[in-house]
């Protein structure tokens, strides 16, 4: 772990001097300046953590030098250790951004430790933050150049169902610009019906669950587009329910398909009904008392007559020409 740096500004000796030993001991590396102006010299010249500083004092002040650092390292964490402690002093002080004001003179230094740790893990939690916001900037530019490539539609939405984003694939499917859908809600894409889903798979999603399911979506000419919605949940910093990632599919054509498929059961089905049972070896049929009738006498007016087709006269008799008509022996 590196060593954190304490920078003192005091024209006092003897406050300098007490502040060096304690914090030394306590394990920081400490810089001390006399005025104003030589603190400002040190800050720039090395790496400070957190500055203590006095308000009355030669050359620059205390609100000066506070002042400068703000404008220049507004994260740097600044404690004022002060004998003047006017209303006004105290206020100017903290509009510069002083974390604490503490007045001299200082008869317990632990406190003065305690706003130490509490500025420097401030100002850890600060940095923290913003690594992981640098971070999800990375992920999120990664993540949206994916989404951009693939061929499914993508779209996020935020706990009220505002689209907050769309992939192209998304947007050819819709028939709307990228710009258009961020500044609608998913219930002005949707039919009645399907939004009743879609709130139905939201209380899922906000209970941390995953969803796959079908809604019909309208498009910019108001034409009905049948798609299929695999959903997750997009959780805050604190776990909390903050909209949903889809991935979307468009089956307009096989909800199509599905719907010939229906059609051709329903018509096989009615013709069913007029199907005849025929005996696999004798070939009688079955009528409908269940009984059992030779060809022959079920089409009563239809005339039969035996013969044999070409095809069977070639396996039976190969070479015998079933065309000749000088060739006797064969009903034909």
């Amino acid at each position: 772990m590196n060593q954190e740096t304490i920078l003192i500004i005091d024209d006092e000796f003897s406050i300098r001097d007490s502040l060096l030993s304690f914090f030394q001991d306590e394990g920081y590396r400490v810089l001390t300046a006399e005025n104003g102006e030589t603190g400002l010299a040190l800050f720039f010249k090395e790496k400070v953590d957190v500055v203590l500083t006095d308000l009355r004092m030669p050359q620059k002040d205390g609100i000066e030098v506070m002042n400068t650092i703000r404008e220049k390292s507004p994260d740097t964490p600044m404690v004022v250790v002060s004998g003047a402690g006017r209303r006004e002093d105290i206020i100017n002080a903290l509009r510069m951004g002083a974390k604490d004001y503490i007045t001299k003179p200082v008869e317990d230094l632990e406190m003065i430790h305690h706003v130490i740790r509490k500025a420097l893990e401030n100002k850890r939690l600060v940095e923290e933050n913003r690594q992981y916001r640098k971070q999800l900037e990375k992920s999120e530019a990664r993540y949206r150049t994916i989404t951009q490539q693939i061929a499914e539609g993508v779209f996020t939405m935020d706990a009220q169902g505002n689209l907050t984003f769309t992939n192209q694939a998304f947007c050819n499917m819709v028939g709307y610009s990228s710009d258009d859908l961020c500044n609608m809600n998913l219930k002005e894409l949707s039919t009645p019906d399907s939004f009743v889903i879609i709130e139905q798979q939201t209380k899922a999603c906000k209970n941390g669950l995953t969803g796959r399911y079908e809604i019909q979506m309208r498009d910019s000419k108001q034409k009905i587009v049948h798609v299929e919605l695999a959903s997750s949940p997009l959780p805050d910093e604190k776990n909390h329910y903050n909209g949903a990632i889809s991935v979307v599919r468009d089956i307009t054509k096989l909800i199509d398909l599905r719907k010939r498929y229906q059609k051709f059961l329903r018509e096989q089905g009615n013709k069913s009904k007029n199907m005849l049972a025929i005996c696999a070896s004798c070939k009688s049929i079955r009528d409908k008392n269940d009984g059992w009738t030779a060809v022959e006498d079920f089409f009563t007016d239809i005339v039969f007559s035996h013969g044999i087709c070409p095809d069977c006269c070639e396996k039976l008799y190969p070479g015998f020409d079933i065309t000749d008509p000088d060739k006797d022996g064969f009903d034909i």
